[in-house]
C-alpha cells in the first residue's frame, strides 16, 4: 500500500499512526498540493488532500476518518475501536472534537502569526489561545480518571496527540491539565506514537517560517470548512474579506 501523507498534517499523522500501530506495512509519499502543486495527489483524490490510501490494486481511499475506518475492518488487531457501542460513539466524537474543532482554533492561531501585521492579528491569537485553553479543559473532563479516553487505546487517543502538544506553540501551559500531562507521557511510550513525534521535531527543526508551511508557490493560503468558519465566528470577517479580495485564498480542487 501507499499512503499519501505530509508530515504536520494532523490528518495525515492519526492515519499514519494507526497504520503503525497496527503494524501494517506503507509507501509513505510526502505530500502537499496547496505547496507543491505536484498532480500525483491531485489525480489520486478530488479535494487533493492528504491522506490518501492507495490499495495495492490502486484503488483509492480518502479521508482520515474513513481511511482508519477500514483498516480497522481490515486488520483488526491490534484495535483502535471499543467494542462497546457508546464507548465507539463517544470515540467518534472525540476524533471529531480534534478534527474539527482542535484543528480550526490552532489553523487561526498560526494564520494570525503568519499576518502579524494584520489589525486583526492580535485579537485572533488572543481568542485562538482562549478557546484551545478550553477544548483542553474538554479534554481533561473527558479523559477522567481514564488511562486513555476510551479505557484503552483507541483512535480518540490518536487523534488527540497530534493536538495537544501544539500547546507550547501557543504559549499554553500544559501543566495546569495535569489528566493530560500524564496521559501525554503514556502515549509517548507508544512506539507508534513516538516515531511520529520524533518526525514532527525533525520537521519543526527544519522549518524556515510559518510563511513555509502555510503559503503555496502562488502566494496563496489553503483555506477549508472548519478553517474558514472559526475567524468568521470570531468576527474577523474583514481579515477573511481582504485575504479574499487579495486573491490570497485558495479552496481544495474539485472534481471540475
Amino acid at each position: 500500500m501507499k499512503l499519501f501523507t505530509f508530515v504536520t498534517s494532523p490528518y495525515a499523522r492519526k492515519v499514519r499512526i494507526a497504520m503503525d500501530y497496527k503494524g501494517i506495512a506503507y509507501e509513505p509519499v510526502e505530500r502537499c498540493y496547496s505547496l507543491d502543486r505536484k498532480p500525483d495527489l491531485r489525480d489520486a483524490s478530488i479535494r487533493a488532500e492528504v491522506p490518501v490510501l492507495v490499495l495495492d490494486d490502486g484503488r483509492r481511499i480518502a479521508d482520515s476518518t474513513i481511511i482508519c475506518e477500514y483498516l480497522e475492518q481490515t486488520h483488526p488487531r491490534p484495535p483502535l475501536y471499543p467494542r462497546q457501542a457508546f464507548e465507539r460513539a463517544r470515540m467518534r466524537s472525540l476524533e471529531d472534537l480534534c478534527d474539527r474543532s482542535f484543528d480550526a482554533v490552532s489553523y487561526g492561531y498560526f494564520i494570525a502569526m503568519l499576518r502579524a501585521d494584520a489589525p486583526e492579528a492580535p485579537a485572533m491569537k488572543a481568542a485562538a489561545k482562549a478557546e484551545y485553553e478550553a477544548l483542553f479543559g474538554v479534554l481533561e473532563r473527558e479523559l477522567s480518571d481514564r488511562d486513555f479516553f476510551c479505557g484503552e487505546i483507541s483512535l480518540a487517543d490518536i487523534a488527540a496527540v497530534c493536538h495537544v502538544p501544539t500547546a507550547r506553540a501557543m504559549n499554553i501551559d500544559p501543566n495546569q491539565f495535569r489528566k493530560l500531562q500524564a496521559w501525554m507521557k503514556r502515549m509517548r511510550a507508544i512506539p507508534a506514537v513516538a516515531a511520529d513525534l520524533k518526525r514532527m521535531r525533525v520537521a519543526m527543526a527544519k522549518m524556515h517560517d510559518i510563511a513555509s508551511e502555510l503559503v503555496g508557490p502562488d502566494g496563496r493560503i489553503h483555506w477549508r470548512d472548519t478553517r474558514l468558519e472559526w475567524p468568521v465566528r470570531h468576527g474577523f470577517i474583514d481579515f477573511i474579506a481582504r485575504e479574499f479580495k487579495a486573491g490570497k485564498m485558495m479552496f481544495p480542487p474539485d472534481a471540475a
